[in-house]
Formats: structure tokens, C-alpha cells, sequence
């Protein structure tokens, strides 16, 4: 069993702990508590982007630490299809609460598809950077459309998802997580000698299940809130 990196761990707590937020701000704007313009708005925006960049990072970095040098196919399929059934519950979720901006291509989904397509380069670090590179600087020039594949069949997808994630230009992000993965610097786990209880790493090893349960959580407590007024 591979140690675990604790800098990893903690940059993936960091990612859920500001999801959380994010989350729970955005459903104080539901439940009309605030009327910030979340998630669309300025600052808003960018909030959500240094959460995708975190969480993609570590995606990248996980293919890179537990596949880098031997693809182990056991655990991939494994964890590919708990993502994958985590999507399609949200999916399905998405589809009776919000039939009019289900969501289609999440970030779960996202995860499950940019796994797939960033395992061949999980031993192969610098070419996993040159096509990041490349993915990033065709989004910027205006060469792949964010909408890609999707664009192709909108006639049959809401206007507008509670969540989506476009394949480029994240999956450029993901690639730099595989070249993050094989460097030195995290091949050092720089912040393995900060002392952490269980619990304080705990987030960071069990991302998937917060990130499945967190939002009906929340939803409830507020809708129980609500019903005390």
C-alpha cells in the first residue's frame, strides 16, 4: 500500500473545506437569506475556479502517485465506477429537483471522463505538461470552444446546469496535476512534518463521500431552519 502524501491530503481538504462554503452560501441565496450573485457573479466566479483547480490538481497528482509507475487496474476500475455511480446519482438527483437545469456534465462526471483520457500519461509527465499546456493555450486563443463536445447536441440539454465543468479547458488542469505528481518537490511532501490529528485529514481521504453527502446536509438543516420561522 503506497504511503499517504499529506500534502496532497491537505490541498484536497482545502478544496472540500472551500466547497462547503461555497456551497453553503449558495443555498443562503436559495432559501433567500443573502442576495449575493453566487455562483455566476464577480469574485463568485473565481471562487469556484480556485476550487475546480484544486480538486483537478489532486485528480492529476492521485493517476500520477498511484498509477505512475505501473498502472494498477484493479483500483482504477474500482474507483472509476464509484465516481461514475456518484454522477449519475447527482444526474438523477439534479433531474427531480431541477428538471430545468439538470446537470449533465459535473464535476463527478468530469472526474470519471478526464480519469480515463489522463491515464496513458500517468507515467509520462512531461508529456502530460505539454498537452496541458496545450489545452490551456487553445482555450485562451479561442480554439476549442468551452461548450465542446456539447455544443453538438444542446438541442437536447438545458440551457443552463446547476453544474457543469467543461472538459477544456480543466482537463488541461488535470495534466498538470500528472507533472505536479511526478515532481520532486511532492515527492518530498513538504508539509509532512506538520502535525495533524485524524480528523483534520480526514476530509482530504474521503472526498467523494463529503462531496455526495454535503449538500443534502446542508439542504436540510436549512429547510429545518426555515420551518422553526
Amino acid at each position: 500500500m503506497l504511503a499517504r502524501n499529506i500534502t496532497v491530503d491537505l490541498i484536497r481538504t482545502l478544496a472540500i473545506v472551500l466547497m462547503v462554503i461555497f456551497h453553503f452560501i449558495y443555498d443562503l441565496r436559495s432559501f433567500g437569506y443573502v442576495a449575493w450573485d453566487i455562483p455566476d457573479g464577480p469574485g463568485w466566479k473565481q471562487f469556484r475556479y480556485v476550487i475546480l483547480t484544486l480538486f483537478f490538481i489532486c485528480v492529476g497528482v492521485g493517476l500520477a502517485y498511484v498509477h505512475g509507475k505501473k498502472t494498477q487496474w484493479r483500483g482504477f476500475f474500482r474507483r472509476f465506477v464509484q465516481v461514475l455511480l456518484g454522477a449519475a446519482l447527482v444526474t438523477a438527483m439534479s433531474l427531480v429537483m431541477f428538471p430545468d437545469n439538470w446537470i449533465y456534465f459535473g464535476v463527478l462526471h468530469f472526474i470519471a471522463l478526464a480519469s480515463v483520457l489522463a491515464l496513458p500519461f500517468a507515467r509520462r509527465p512531461m508529456l502530460a505538461l505539454g498537452f496541458g499546456l496545450l489545452f490551456l493555450i487553445a482555450y485562451n486563443l479561442g480554439v476549442i470552444h468551452s461548450s465542446w463536445p456539447f455544443i453538438y447536441i444542446g438541442q437536447w440539454l438545458p440551457s443552463y446546469a446547476n453544474d457543469f465543468v467543461p472538459i477544456i479547458p480543466w482537463f488541461g488542469i488535470v495534466c498538470l496535476g500528472v507533472f505536479l505528481g511526478h515532481s520532486n518537490w511532492l515527492a518530498r511532501d513538504p508539509l509532512k512534518y506538520i502535525a495533524l490529528k485524524p480528523w483534520q485529514a480526514w476530509p482530504g481521504r474521503h472526498s467523494l463521500l463529503i462531496y455526495l453527502v454535503h449538500q443534502p446536509v446542508l439542504v436540510g438543516f436549512l429547510s429545518a431552519v426555515d420551518m422553526l420561522k
